[in-house]
């Protein structure tokens, strides 16, 4: 019986996936056979991240990317799409981190910085690694949003502004690229134990534990726990899931 999350001959791009959660993406989707180029802003620390997934077997190539600076996305997907010849499967997991604070108290110039990591970038990456896959007639896309999209915060409001943006551009995007095969779906990710969010989350053991009390399965997620979704989505098991922005949250989005 074919396995049908076997990645076998396909090449993944994952952006932002130097440590976190993009590189736990980087390795289920290289342990299940594709060959992924890895990206973070940093060119070298891109380049020695593929090297040790290619120690680990995996087939790696590691450029730079700077996901808030459109010329960088385009050479960027110039340049991924050069390392293997192809893109099959795209995971848009770089990120602007937001100020944290009041809405009321930010200038434009945060909404700004916000909107060009969280969704700009994004968008320009799509639009010129997209044609190749409707060209195929073949593809998955994957955007990494946050449950902040769904849910209000007086702390990170501006961040759930821009992750909403990101999960209405996915629901438009997959009535545009469903007709040619492809489908596109958000991730949304409740708080998950990474360098990213360790002052916010879990840096103090005892903020740690009063997040995971409120967090039905009681913890705090992991950066695998995302990765086993992105895998889904990027396979043939996950082909007929289209337009939708999936929590992985523990269920603290229905607590």
């Amino acid at each position: 019986m074919q396995n049908r999350f076997d990645l076998t001959g396909r090449v993944a791009v994952i952006t932002g996936s130097t440590k976190g959660m993009g590189l736990e993406i980087a390795r289920a989707l290289g342990g299940a056979g594709a060959a992924v180029v890895v990206s973070g802003r940093d060119g070298a620390t891109s380049q020695a991240v593929a090297a040790t997934l290619q120690g680990e077997g995996i087939q790696a190539k590691g450029l730079a990317c700077d996901i808030a600076d459109v010329a960088s996305v385009r050479a960027f997907a110039e340049q991924a799409l050069a390392a293997f010849g192809r893109v099959d499967a795209l995971v848009l997991n770089a990120a602007a981190s937001g100020t944290p604070g009041s809405m009321l108290s930010q200038g434009p110039e945060v909404f700004e910085e916000a909107m060009a990591g969280n969704v700009r970038g994004n968008l320009v990456l799509v639009n010129a690694l997209a044609p190749q896959m409707i060209e195929r007639r073949d593809g998955s896309i994957i955007f990494m949003s946050s449950i902040a999209a769904k849910r209000g915060s007086a702390f990170l409001g501006m961040y759930g502004v821009t992750k909403a943006a990101a999960d209405q551009a996915v629901r438009s995007l997959a009535l545009e690229l469903g007709p040619s095969g492809i489908n596109i779906n958000a991730i949304n990710p409740g708080p998950v134990r990474t360098e990213f969010s360790r002052e916010a989350l879990w840096g103090d053991p005892e903020r740690e534990a009063r997040l995971a009390a409120g967090i039905p399965m009681r913890r705090i997620g992991e950066a695998r726990d995302v990765a086993g979704l992105a895998l889904l989505l990027a396979s043939h098991a996950g082909r007929f899931i289209n337009g939708q922005s999936i929590s992985v949250d523990g269920g603290l989005s229905v607590a």
